[in-house]
């Protein structure tokens, strides 16, 4: 009974981050090219891609609640049965990841100029900072998920500049084919890769 009533707990805590991840796409502004001039370009993705993300994301941790509960019910017999317990603990906790990068694209604004390099990065409705993608970036770190789900890579770009300050750029914003000549660019560094099995921003 007490297994039951966590598993409904857990359950419900999931539904409500659902509704309220689905609810806050309202409140996004639609990502387009800035009409000038022409170079200057939003590194960000529309809200059609974050719903495609979180659709996807949503059938994995399905498949893992799934897997949650069979594992539960078989376990109270065979015990040998706990050994999908991480699998799907692991396919659970994609949606936290999706939670935490969909946060980390919406609390930043980045403004990229094709021509200069310029980069602008407005964090959090505050302030505002400027730093040239050739010349003022110390070290790129990519970090990535070990595989994909449902077509899904979790990963990020970790920008450290010369003024010591760190910036991280979610996988997802490169989903837009808008954004492919920033991507592009940071392609060309020299980076450290990163494999983790819960890629956290």
């Amino acid at each position: 009974m007490i297994k039951i009533i966590i598993i409904g707990a857990l359950i419900a805590m999931l539904i409500f981050s659902i509704v309220r991840k689905l609810n806050i796409f309202g409140s996004w502004s639609t990502t387009q090219r800035l009409s000038t001039p022409s170079e200057i370009i939003e590194i960000s993705a529309p809200i059609s891609i974050y719903k495609s993300a979180v659709q996807k994301t949503l059938l994995t941790v399905g498949i893992g609640i799934v897997i949650l509960l069979i594992t539960i019910v078989i376990a109270s017999k065979f015990k040998i049965a706990l050994i999908m317990l991480p699998i799907s603990l692991y396919l659970i906790g994609q949606f936290f990841i999706l939670n935490n990068h969909l946060k980390a694209a919406r609390n930043q604004q980045i403004i990229f100029n094709t021509r200069t390099n310029q980069v602008q990065i407005e964090v959090n409705k505050g302030k505002i900072d400027t730093f040239n993608l050739l010349s003022d970036i110390k070290s790129v770190t990519e970090v990535k998920s070990v595989q994909k789900n449902n077509g899904i890579l979790f990963g990020y770009y970790k920008l450290q500049t010369t003024h010591r300050n760190v910036y991280y750029i979610p996988y997802i914003i490169a989903l837009n084919p808008e954004t492919k000549p920033f991507f592009d660019k940071l392609q060309l560094f020299d980076r450290e890769i990163e494999t983790k099995l819960f890629p956290i921003i």
